[in-house]
């Protein structure tokens, strides 16, 4: 009976998810139609272009060079308009291939999560105090939330916050740092220092730096997107479960500002480093590894829960 229901569930997702593909490939065309389009009409400008410099050279007087310099600016600000409206379509058309994308992952990785369910004595997935975790299979037991402290989304950024504090702030400068004068080896769990356990009670804390090197280990790694925000997942090859990890950006060690928050991203580990450092996680569109950074940048958190600290 087991099986029977797994084999009907899995069917039920692959039928909903190829419906919501049908769909989605029906609006990819129809943007790449349009994108066609637009890139016509940025071809037609240029005979324009072409017969105006070619009158612009015969003008005599300073009168009908103004009229050719007005009809070149006209076709400026048409050619300006037509190359926004690309840059916007193709920005669409690289959100919806990705959303494609995510739709043949999840129905792939959906079937295979069922089945490693199937064969599971215990729950591969969870809630504690209203937040979800997911069994990724490791060797430690360590269970990672779904997405970060300060947020119910996993696409969410969360809250950001510089090593050992528990709220956030405007500015993130070694000025404004709450513990510079204080020996932090590790935070994990103390609710003190731990954003994770403050904010969601007990069982959850941040992820050491040897947790994160075991989920770095023991999961595949991809830079894709989801719901438009790019990121890194992290797929279990032993339950097939995932989490998303979006861009969050982090300070700058020059202005204290926070950039690059398209494609980076950065996240705290419980773990410091000499007396003014501490691990954190750093990915970019091309690779994610762990290292050493100033405890007063702004960082966000992703909790795990369930392995002994």
């Amino acid at each position: 009976m087991k099986t029977i229901l797994l084999n009907l569930l899995s069917i039920s997702m692959l039928f909903v998810m190829t419906l919501s593909s049908m769909a989605q490939s029906d609006r990819l065309d129809s943007l790449q139609h349009v994108n066609n389009s637009l890139l016509q009409q940025s071809e037609l400008l240029q005979p324009q272009y072409d017969s105006i410099y070619r009158i612009f050279a015969q003008c005599k007087t300073d009168e009908e060079r103004l009229v050719q310099i007005a009809a070149i600016e006209k076709l400026n600000k048409q050619a300006q308009q037509i190359g926004n409206k690309v840059r916007k379509i193709e920005e669409e058309i690289k959100i919806e291939k990705a959303r494609l994308e995510q739709v043949e992952r999840d129905t792939y990785l959906a079937q295979k999560q069922a089945e490693a369910q199937a064969l599971s004595s215990v729950p591969l997935k969870g809630e504690i105090n209203g937040h979800q975790w997911v069994d990724l299979g490791l060797p430690s037991g360590t269970k990672w939330a779904t997405c970060n402290v300060g947020t119910t989304k996993i696409h969410g950024v969360g809250t950001r916050i510089a090593w050992g504090e528990t709220t956030t702030k405007k500015r993130f400068a070694p000025n404004t740092y709450k513990y510079n004068d204080t020996l932090l080896v590790a935070y994990d769990g103390n609710a003190q220092y731990d954003l994770a356990t403050a904010q969601w009670g007990r069982e959850w804390y941040t992820p050491t730096l040897q947790q994160w090197e075991e989920l770095i280990e023991y999961c595949d790694w991809n830079y894709v997107m989801i719901n438009g925000i790019n990121g890194v997942l992290f797929t279990s090859k032993k339950t097939y479960n995932t989490i998303f990890l979006p861009s969050t950006g982090y300070t700058d060690d020059d202005t204290y500002k926070l950039k690059y928050t398209t494609y980076n991203l950065a996240y705290w580990s419980a773990t410091g480093w000499r007396t003014n450092g501490a691990h954190s996680y750093i990915a970019n569109y091309e690779q994610g590894y762990m290292a050493a950074t100033n405890r007063y940048v702004a960082h966000c958190v992703r909790a795990v829960c369930g392995a002994v600290k």
